[in-house]
């Protein structure tokens, strides 16, 4: 995957699509894999907004049980198991904790009465996949002793129990949405990154196309095609303003914020969803909005909050109140005090839009609801549909419906949607675990298990072609720092085949380096330099890179979100 910006104008595309979060991923994979032309753009790096800051779960819908939506339920429970098959290397099952307590609402009775109507809806569920470690445990009831042996910190009286079951977990979103990109690629789709779009083309009839300006050169091109796609989340009603008054402007009712910490482990492996007292939209509620504490990469990932949004989008991070308030629920969840703030290591938020007849900003609303809307029937404007996505899980099935609709607007035959049962370039693993071991032992020689086997979940099959730089040139075995589980040759690869373009692309994105916090100034400054050679960065625009990516980290030295060494 090359950024060869010259091939958006070179010809007039099927497909346009406006925005690389993970929405407009599913959209290009699904488009290619059925034979359409495809371009998409994308105005920061691929997933960094809203498909970066989430919990990373692909989960089954048990939410909307509580929302009296079985439908919903069926329908992410049996998106999460096609995410087994596209990228069996991305996810794993974390075993999920409900507590029960001495109280009807929140009591084993109605829990376990939940579940079983849970498990039905889900049925079958498990027929989708081939690979016996990626069918869906079953889940069970368990005793007070066992819930307090899996989250110790847990106190309170009123403990009954609780019920164990298993959702989804992503290793990484940020390769998630990367390697939809990278698949689609591999059957001839454009993308680019830092392209930005301005407005749209048109020949007063109909949209034709995208003007866009490349971020990093400043120039600006224009891309035609016969359906724009705008796919850009929570900047779709801007967008479209541009085009006229769109009913999509509409759409959007609200926008909120979510935020995320990650912190030392809190839990024995296990994850656990904890009532708050803060207010939430459902027929059948525990007590309040729950707060969830994942295990991930050996810390906990806990999230999230919810407040309207108070600044502009592209603004939006985390700031000193989320991070203590997420500190106080789980503190008040937990009943004693196990989480300070200086235990925090790295907190991220994003955007997430609201479509409700009703805005209540202090009661938790999320529905789960996407939306395709095409502006040719709505508002007489041919050429151009919008694709609201709602959440991670449903993306996929998202992009299909979308498609059915699009490529019957379209002159010639496409062949159908495949994207359930069809892997990821890089996800072609029929049996992951054996997949893992034979990597192993096939590159022991070069790199450490520990480190291979992190290699293998963030790449998968793509992992030959990562260790053949190895192999041509054994410096890139070297990991970044002495502790560190990247190497290399992974900043090597993400350079020449994963369009990184800033340092933050491979900190944050190509890697889970920054992740879990700052991993240090030698990481950062190591980075950097190798970063800087291969894209013969000169010595000012390393430092504006350093600048860039160092102003992303929480700086724990002074509690504080600044830019280490310099200033603006």
């Amino acid at each position: 995957m090359r950024r060869q910006i010259s091939a958006l104008e070179e010809q007039e595309f099927d497909l346009a699509i406006i925005g690389g979060g993970i929405t407009g991923a599913c959209l290009a994979f699904d488009a290619a894999q059925r034979g359409m032309s495809v371009a998409l753009i994308e105005k920061d790096d691929f997933g960094a907004a809203t498909s970066s800051a989430s919990s990373k779960l692909l989960h089954g819908g048990i939410r909307n049980l509580q929302q009296g939506r079985p439908g919903k339920v069926r329908e992410s429970a049996l998106e999460r198991v096609y995410f087994q098959t596209l990228a069996p290397h991305l996810t794993r099952y974390v075993p999920f904790v409900i507590p029960t307590y001495r109280d009807f609402r929140k009591g084993k009775t109605l829990l376990k009465t939940a579940m079983l109507v849970y498990q039905t809806i889900c049925m079958g569920q498990d027929a989708h996949i081939s690979d016996p470690a990626k069918k869906v445990p079953k889940g069970r009831l368990i005793t007070r002793h066992e819930l307090q042996e899996y989250i110790p910190s847990l106190q309170s009286d009123s403990l009954t129990g609780g019920v164990l079951f298993f959702e989804s977990h992503m290793h990484s979103s940020e390769r998630m949405t990367l390697a939809f990109l990278v698949s689609a690629t591999h059957l001839g789709a454009e993308v680019a990154n830092y392209v930005r779009a301005e407005s749209f083309l048109s020949d007063g009839k109909r949209i034709r196309g995208i003007k866009a300006v490349d971020t990093l050169t400043g120039e600006t091109l224009h891309l035609r095609a016969n359906i724009v796609v705008n796919a850009a989340g929570p900047w779709i009603p801007s967008l479209n303003r541009k085009a006229a008054q769109t009913r999509v402007a509409g759409i959007v009712t609200g926008y909120f914020k979510g935020a995320h910490i990650v912190t030392p482990p809190l839990t024995q492996g296990h994850a656990v969803a904890l009532p708050t007292m803060k207010a939430n939209q459902a027929l059948v509620n525990r007590g309040g909005r729950h707060v969830f504490v994942i295990p991930w990469r050996g810390h906990s990932l806990i999230g999230t909050t919810y407040r309207p949004c108070q600044r502009d989008l592209d603004e939006i991070g985390p700031d000193e109140t989320d991070i203590k308030e997420l500190v106080q629920d789980i503190n008040s969840a937990l009943g004693q005090e196990v989480l300070r703030r200086s235990d925090v290591l790295h907190s991220f938020a994003g955007i997430y839009p609201l479509i409700d007849d009703f805005i209540n900003p202090g009661v938790y609303q999320g529905t789960g609801d996407y939306q395709i809307v095409d502006h040719e029937h709505e508002d007489g404007i041919a050429g151009l549909v919008s694709v609201f996505g709602a959440k991670y899980t449903t993306a996929r099935l998202l992009a299909e419906k979308a498609l059915d609709r699009i490529g019957s607007k379209l002159d010639r035959h496409y062949a159908p949607c495949r994207t359930r049962h069809s892997p990821l370039h890089s996800g072609d693993i029929a049996d992951i675990e054996a997949f893992r071991r034979d990597k192993v032992k096939r590159y022991q020689a070069l790199v450490s298990g520990e480190i291979l086997s992190n290699l293998v979940t963030n790449y998968g099959t793509e992992i030959d072609d990562l260790m053949a730089l190895v192999i041509q040139n054994p410096e890139l075995a070297e990991p970044i720092t002495a502790d560190s589980e990247v190497i290399a040759a992974q900043l090597a690869y993400a350079v020449d085949k994963e369009m990184a373009c800033h340092l933050d692309d491979f900190v944050f994105r190509r890697t889970g380096l920054g992740t879990l916090g700052d991993p240090g100034d030698q990481a950062i400054t190591r980075c950097a330099e190798l970063m800087g050679r291969l894209l013969g960065w000169s010595q000012a625009q390393r430092n504006q890179e350093l600048q860039r990516t160092w102003g992303k980290f929480l700086c724990r030295r002074d509690m504080t979100y600044s830019v280490r060494h310099v200033t603006n």
